[in-house]
């Protein structure tokens, strides 16, 4: 058969091909190659396999295979960074090509993009996680919030009636034991929010005012830290099928991260405006933008961002982001965002107008 013939075989592959000689130099490749690893012809034609990828342990793993002609198949996993804050994981199978009229063997190396396939299995990791953390906060809340409420009301008691003036020291005691109550009681109440204890329940409800309700109720933290607000609001975007509740926590939690990102002034922008639908396997969405000028979150950051109990706050708990996240995830939106060091964020709500039906709670 003719190279050509190999070329148009290779390139109808499901996955990359690279296949590499002795001295572990690429000799053919397909199309899916260049497209996967986002190099051109000449990144790879003729190169060490190092400089096309550069990987230690498939390079150790090709050689190998190549010196002892082992009989099977090695497997490597590959993280590469894709640039701009992005990584693919690829799964590497590496085995031996003997051709009859050639004594020299070459090394088969097929690519596999699996980066969905690792992000779905995480997923379902932390699914798990997630529902287990929902029986523990329901504990927890009901086995602890009636005696922290009995502590507190006794040492306030304690504070207004048995305690005189010459015993400062002992009420500045009892003032720091409540606000480690409060503070407990907060982290409890984060749980349970973070959790869904409870389901949502849908009605049809004006995104707009909720969001002027909100800005109107942070105007007065925003005015002492110097902050602006810029609000640009779509008039024609009907009523949202959304739980109020929870859509009014989710842009307060949003708003006061931004607001705490500008601990030096700046200016606080909220955008409402439609998506409209691109096929037919989705419908009209609402996007919200709530933008800040703030410090920005490190690069290193970004991935972690919507973890449980990842916080680059230093006394942050780390259910904030997650929260949202599983807010818009059950009106079936997405969120996102984008972030510059020293130069802000941008958080990105996306809600479809109406929930679909099979998506909905049975009320």
């Amino acid at each position: 058969m003719s190279k050509h013939l190999y070329e148009a075989i290779l390139d109808v592959l499901p996955h990359a091909i690279l296949v590499v000689d002795n001295e572990l130099k690429v000799v053919m490749h397909n199309r899916i190659c260049e497209n996967l690893l986002k190099v051109s012809l000449e990144e790879i034609e003729d190169r060490q396999l190092f400089e096309v990828i550069p990987h230690r342990n498939l390079r150790n793993q090709a050689r190998m295979v190549l010196q002892n002609q082992e009989a099977g198949t090695k497997v490597v996993e590959l993280h590469l960074d894709t640039g701009k804050g992005s990584s693919k994981i690829l799964k590497a199978s590496i085995n031996t090509l003997r051709l009859k009229d050639r004594g020299i063997p070459l090394c088969l190396i097929t690519l596999e993009d699996i980066t969905q396939h690792m992000q779905l299995e995480e997923q379902l990791v932390q699914s798990e996680k997630l529902a287990g953390m929902g029986l523990l906060a329901s504990s927890m809340a009901h086995e602890l919030g009636n005696p922290l409420s009995i502590m507190a009301s006794t040492l306030q008691y304690i504070q207004d009636t048995l305690l005189g003036d010459n015993n400062q020291n002992l009420r500045e005691a009892i003032n720091t034991i409540m606000d480690s109550i409060k503070q407990m009681d907060i982290l409890l109440r984060s749980l349970s929010d973070f959790t869904g204890s409870k389901r949502p329940q849908f009605q049809f409800c004006s995104l707009q005012h909720i969001l002027s309700q909100l800005l109107t109720f942070v105007s007065g933290e925003t005015a002492i830290h110097n902050i602006s607000i810029e609000q640009e609001f779509d008039e024609s975007i009907p009523p949202c099928q959304i739980d109020s509740r929870e859509i009014k926590q989710l842009f307060l939690n949003l708003f006061k991260n931004a607001i705490e990102a500008m601990p030096e002034g700046g200016r606080l922008g909220v955008k409402m405006y439609f998506v409209r639908k691109d096929s037919s396997r989705n419908e009209d969405r609402v996007r919200v933008e709530i933008s800040d000028t703030g410090v920005g979150i490190n690069e290193a950051d970004l991935q972690y961002i919507f973890r449980p109990f990842y916080s680059t706050k230093p006394k942050g708990t780390g259910l904030g982001l997650p929260f949202c996240r599983r807010v818009v995830e059950e009106h079936g939106g997405e969120i996102s965002l984008k972030s510059e060091m020293r130069k802000g964020t941008i958080f990105m709500v996306t809600l479809p107008i109406r929930q679909i039906k099979e998506n909905r709670y049975e009320q």
